[in-house]
């Protein structure tokens, strides 16, 4: 049977199938998925990171860290010409102390440009954007397993014929020079994997297929002028309400595979807004669009990793930030594998048994970081 004539027939049931991951003592996340070469992890903060119950989470099941808002330019530089760099510091000392890999977030978005920095010229603007990049990438060169080049420079809704988005980064940097971002990340650490990564692209809705499309067409632009781009960065902010097709996410993987990219998860949750019924459904919701997710991720040769946003639910971007996004019944939503006490949910169970079930292995295309 195909890969992906098999996944029809694998789906919620599986989860009732699999093994209680959470009543195993010892048995951490990450250490499942190197068996198949690929590795397992969390976005975080310096400001809960340290605290219980996250602390021994990530001490269990990270192999993967990423700075959630700690390396990004606004974060770094919020006075004019001054440099902060002690949250991205506890980041990196995090890591070092867990053993994890560290994917730096990110060197160029739209959203974490400071905002005096959207008021100069185009050349005062390619200059600070350049002095950035630079000065993150060599304070970290060498410790960085992926840096994320280019954040979220896709917008199929907007009013360029290129699908590309209308932001700071294309009127003051331009969208001709994107691929100078890469370029320069490239010279300032060879070893470092380079990403583009962005959002919308893994269920199966119209939307998200226009923006599978306008990503494909940017990345064959690329691959045809050799621009440095090592990694297809997926966020997966996955919803309940809508529809997934684990064939439509292959075919998709295979065409990123085609330009020679390997494929990180890289903010993995699964909201629940509209999900009816008791917690216990809700849940069983949550975990079975988990299994199916991670289960077709883990059958393509060319996911390499995959990296949940943020660690419990208490805190959950969505639950902490999400104004507008509440449930209509004034309760939170439930998007990661721990409740807000951190104790393992369904869905912990259900990516847990997706991962030990791969059968494929991650095949690297190009040996660059060890």
């Amino acid at each position: 049977m195909r890969r992906r004539e098999w996944f029809r027939y694998v789906g919620a049931g599986c989860v009732a199938m699999g093994v209680d991951a959470a009543a195993q003592p010892g048995l951490g996340l990450d250490k499942i998925p190197q068996q198949s070469g690929r590795r397992y992890g969390f976005a975080v903060h310096p400001a809960y990171a340290n605290k219980l119950p996250v602390a021994d989470l990530l001490h269990q099941h990270a192999g993967v860290i990423t700075a959630e808002n700690a390396m990004k330019w606004r974060h770094i530089q919020t006075l004019w010409g001054q440099r902060d760099y002690t949250d991205a510091d506890q980041i990196m000392a995090l890591a070092k102390r867990l053993n994890a890999a560290v994917r730096g977030h990110t060197l160029a978005w739209h959203q974490s440009t400071p905002t005096y920095w959207s008021m100069v010229s185009s050349a005062q603007f390619i200059q600070a954007q350049t002095e950035h990049l630079n000065a993150m990438v060599q304070r970290y060169r060498g410790r960085i397993h992926t840096w994320d080049v280019l954040n979220e420079a896709i917008d199929v809704d907007g009013n360029r014929s290129d699908g590309l988005r209308e932001s700071v980064l294309s009127k003051l940097w331009g969208t001709d020079r994107y691929p100078m971002l890469f370029e320069l990340a490239r010279v300032a650490d060879p070893l470092a994997k380079l990403a583009y990564n962005d959002y919308g692209m893994e269920q199966d809705e119209p939307w998200c297929a226009r923006r599978r499309s306008a990503v494909l067409r940017l990345l064959e632009d690329w691959a045809k002028r050799q621009v440095p781009v090592d990694v297809m960065g997926l966020q997966a902010h996955l919803d309940v309400s809508r529809r997934f097709s684990a064939a439509q996410l292959l075919t998709f993987f295979d065409d990123l595979s085609a330009f020679g990219l390997t494929i990180q998860i890289t903010e993995l949750d699964v909201r629940d807004g509209t999900t009816t019924g008791s917690l216990a459904e809700r849940d069983s919701a949550v975990a079975a669009l988990y299994q199916d997710f991670v289960g077709a991720c883990v059958s393509h040769p060319a996911v390499e990793m995959i990296v949940m946003w943020n660690v419990t639910d208490a805190d959950s971007w969505i639950n902490r930030w999400g104004q507008g996004q509440r449930r209509s019944d004034g309760q939170s939503m439930r998007p990661t594998l721990f409740d807000d006490q951190g104790q393992p949910k369904r869905a912990f169970d259900a990516v847990a048994t997706s991962l030990r079930q791969a059968k494929v292995k991650f095949e690297k295309k190009v040996e660059k970081y060890v």
